[in-house]
């Protein structure tokens, strides 16, 4: 088995799934589970036991005639055969129609057709010829269908919306708060560094994450990354620009406690500091994150032009959010969502947000610093590193 493990600039990870078509991968930095690139849509199918990737690979398969089948080199034997033909079918399952539906896979590497057998041979085969992939570079691989779920308090959907008469492209991940195994956490890299979403994800072994706060580039910053609002870090149970709770520039934030409620304060100011708020609802803070301007509260849509520049009014390009829906029943415990929207203005991003009918939602950076995973997958791929996030694990 060779392994794949460099780590992907963004451009570049656009083309993967093209350069991977038709190869079986192995995450390497899980339990070596096994994916077959397809060709025909290049999104990635998993194998799981034996007699599922049997099952998938017949599925996928695809009929050839003896005349065709005969002129493909088989492994082993010295012969090249038709090599354009090989080419042409390169990384595909194909099936003798005029047998008994027998299944090869046609090996990308030497051009040489596979005979898959039963399960426990095809399975055999595949993990032998298999690709090592770290578990970043197969989350820019995207799997099949818009919908996916991974237990009964969380999904991910991605589906086109109309609002005001505008279309949007719509991906979103909702949590249930009421998880008993959930647990909320913000991060930041070390002072004045960025790393990728999927390196907040993995590490921490969390099935979503979302991009953090607005940053300054280090282009544009001196060569440093700086943040502009407070981040508190869940692991280091330390904040990173704690001094900007005191001042009104920095706009609204959203906190989580051990137990996973939700709290919202439109001003930092009435957050104050971790000590007062831990003795006012007598709790410990388990995560906290804040941006700016405010565009959601009681379900109202509270942008203010004055607090917004030009740009975010006219520049419509991918927005990020997060959205939060009360349970009438239950408050503080209800359910979070994670919001990507394009393309839009901030205007029409809380517009949008109203139409959803949360409660709340905070704004989160956008643009070039984009990207949203769960179950594995980057569902919004990543533009450029980020200095924090928020990440769900359980």
């Amino acid at each position: 088995m060779t392994c794949l493990l460099f780590l992907l600039f963004p451009k570049e990870s656009l083309a993967l799934a093209n350069r991977l078509s038709g190869r079986i991968l192995l995450s390497v930095e899980e339990n070596g589970e096994a994916w077959y690139v397809y060709p025909e849509d290049k999104r990635r199918y998993f194998l799981g036991r034996p007699a599922d990737a049997f099952s998938v690979m017949r599925e996928l398969g695809l009929g050839i005639s003896q005349h065709d089948w005969q002129q493909i080199a088989q492994a082993g034997m010295e012969v090249d055969g038709n090599l354009e033909l090989a080419r042409r079918l390169s990384g595909k399952i194909v099936l003798q129609i005029e047998r008994n539906g027998e299944a090869w896979y046609i090996n990308p590497v030497d051009l040489k057709k596979y005979y898959l057998g039963r399960p426990d041979d095809a399975f055999r085969i595949m993990r032998e010829l298999g690709l090592g992939i770290s578990q970043e570079n197969l989350a820019m691989i995207y799997k099949p269908g818009l919908f996916e779920s991974i237990n009964d308090y969380s999904f991910y959907e991605h589906r086109k919306i109309n609002v005001n008469e505008k279309n949007y492209s719509l991906d979103i991940v909702e949590i249930d708060l009421k998880n008993p195994n959930l647990e909320i956490l913000t991060l930041k890299a070390d002072q004045y560094q960025a790393k990728s979403l999927a390196e907040y994800v993995f590490a921490n072994n969390a099935f979503a994450g979302l991009v953090g706060s607005y940053f300054c580039t280090a282009s544009s910053c001196g060569g440093l990354n700086y943040y502009f609002f407070p981040v508190y870090d869940t692991l280091k149970q330390e904040f990173i620009n704690e001094d900007q709770l005191k001042y009104w520039t920095t706009g609204p934030l959203i906190a989580f406690d051990r137990d996973n409620r939700f709290y919202y304060f439109k001003d930092s100011r009435e957050f104050k500091n971790q000590a007062d708020f831990e003795d006012k609802y007598k709790v410990e803070l388990q995560a906290l994150i804040g941006n700016r301007p405010r565009i959601l509260e009681n379900g109202f849509n509270v942008l203010i032009d004055w607090d917004i520049d030009f740009t975010q009014i006219d520049s419509r390009h991918r927005r990020n959010a997060i959205g939060y829906r009360e349970d009438k029943d239950n408050p503080g415990k209800g359910k979070l969502y994670l919001i990507s929207l394009a393309p839009a203005s901030l205007d029409e991003l809380s517009k949008v947000m109203q139409s959803l009918e949360f409660d709340f939602a905070l704004n989160i950076d956008g643009g070039h610093s984009s990207a949203m995973i769960y179950n594995g997958e980057y569902m919004v791929r990543p533009g450029r590193n980020i200095p924090n996030a928020i990440v769900f694990r359980q």
